[in-house]
């Protein structure tokens, strides 16, 4: 076989050509501290499962095995554990994570970098810093608002610049909501163009059929059953909802809250203090909590500032009323700007007192509730992320360099086969 005319030079449609395998099926490298204990956790090996049903090439470091969503986790050989490091075992866990995906990137040669959440994006900027040219495009999704009203005054200024030099580093971002986008372009300073909406797959589609209660007779009771979800944190502010709790609840009204943390005992000390602690259950870490809230009546969350909550949509989806602070610029959208719950502002313990005493098990909108749930589907976001992918590899003018560079280097055979 031979060729009867010399090759042409490549053109900007044969370099996008060459590049349209690995764009309709690129490389993903994910990284993790662990499974769990965190949504960010969570959502993360729920959209791994999803990638790789959908036929993508999807790889996994963990740097450990011990976490509580060990049933998200992937099949098969995926998933790469990091050893302990003589001396130091399992602490500095980010830098250990660096060290790590650096090595598998030069193993593996992903096309795309995932960086699941805020808080893996020093890792992902260091492997930038590190890497330079030679680093994967780097697609970050953002996880929890970028305001940070809860931070003290003298740290706020360190913390824009640390959002600037994400945005200088990092290819593209992930926001879950139009404002979040707005947010992301205008806090870390990138062009409109590298920030992309997608869906928050917090459920599936099975699920939007609703869920059987753990109590399939309920039983009957007084007063209204309150529950709340999260890690016991100083981030959740629990503090808040048990003071609040305190003021608007009636004598025969239940608090449940699913999550384990540091701030058990500190929370059991206040609830003592404030003598609702017969009235409160501090139930632990839930593996399906959705199964959990159809036998309460209301949702709490008291964040001081989240991304966009999970457990906000699962409520949606089991019809709970909700009462929630304005904890990120998603909350409003996300509540229909309060059609679907009451939102009160982070430190209004007097308004959140008064929600509480309001609130009813039959003030939810349920077929709006489940139409806004229906939004936060793996089988939405999978798609969503293809195309984003798909986008990235297509429009970086890094990978269509890289793409000529390989034109180059082939035979002119080669060059008019590609």
């Amino acid at each position: 076989m031979h060729c009867s005319r010399p090759p042409l030079p490549p053109s900007d449609n044969a370099i996008v050509g060459s590049n349209r395998e690995a764009a309709l099926s690129p490389r993903v490298l994910v990284f993790l501290h662990g499974p769990g204990p965190g949504g960010v956790e969570r959502i993360a090996l729920r959209l791994i499962n999803g990638w790789r049903r959908d036929g993508m090439d999807v790889r996994l470091l963990l740097g450990s095995r011990e976490g509580s969503m060990q049933h998200e986790m992937p099949p098969g050989d995926v998933t790469q554990y990091l050893p302990s490091w003589p001396l130091i075992g399992r602490r500095l866990a980010s830098l250990r994570l660096l060290v790590a995906t650096a090595r598998a990137i030069d193993a593996y040669r992903p096309d795309i970098l995932f960086c699941a959440g805020n808080v893996y994006a020093i890792v992902a900027v260091l492997l930038k810093l590190r890497l330079g040219r030679r680093c994967p495009l780097i697609l970050a999704k953002i996880s929890n608002d970028l305001m940070r009203s809860d931070m003290p005054w003298i740290m706020r200024p360190f913390y824009r610049l640390w959002l600037r030099m994400q945005g200088r580093a990092i290819d593209h971002f992930a926001a879950l909501s139009d404002p979040m986008a707005q947010e992301v372009a205008a806090r870390m300073g990138v062009d409109h163009a590298r920030v992309h909406v997608v869906p928050n797959p917090v459920l599936a589609l099975a699920d939007l059929d609703g869920v059987a209660p753990l109590q399939s007779t309920p039983l009957p009771r007084r007063g209204r059953h309150f529950v709340a979800v999260g890690r016991l944190e100083r981030q959740k502010n629990y503090p808040l909802m048990l003071r609040a709790f305190t003021a608007g609840s009636g004598p025969d009204d239940r608090l449940t809250i699913f999550g384990q943390g540091r701030a058990l005992d500190g929370l059991e000390r206040l609830a003592t203090r404030l003598g609702i602690a017969g009235k409160l259950c501090f139930a632990g870490f839930s593996a399906d909590v959705r199964r959990q809230l159809p036998d309460h009546d209301v949702l709490l969350l008291s964040s001081r500032y989240e991304g966009q909550p999970g457990v906000v949509v699962e409520a949606l989806a089991c019809g709970l009323p909700i009462i929630a602070t304005r904890c990120c610029v998603s909350m409003a959208p996300l509540l229909d700007d309060g059609a679907l719950g009451t939102l009160v502002d982070g430190e209004d313990e007097a308004a959140f007192a008064n929600a509480i005493r309001a609130a009813h098990s039959d003030m939810q909108d349920r077929p709006r509730a489940s139409a806004k749930a229906a939004s936060f589907t793996i089988e939405r976001a999978v798609p969503a992320y293809r195309a984003l992918f798909r986008h990235m590899l297509t429009q970086s003018p890094r990978q269509r360099h890289a793409a000529l560079a390989t034109l180059h280097s082939q035979s002119p055979l080669e060059a008019q086969l590609s």
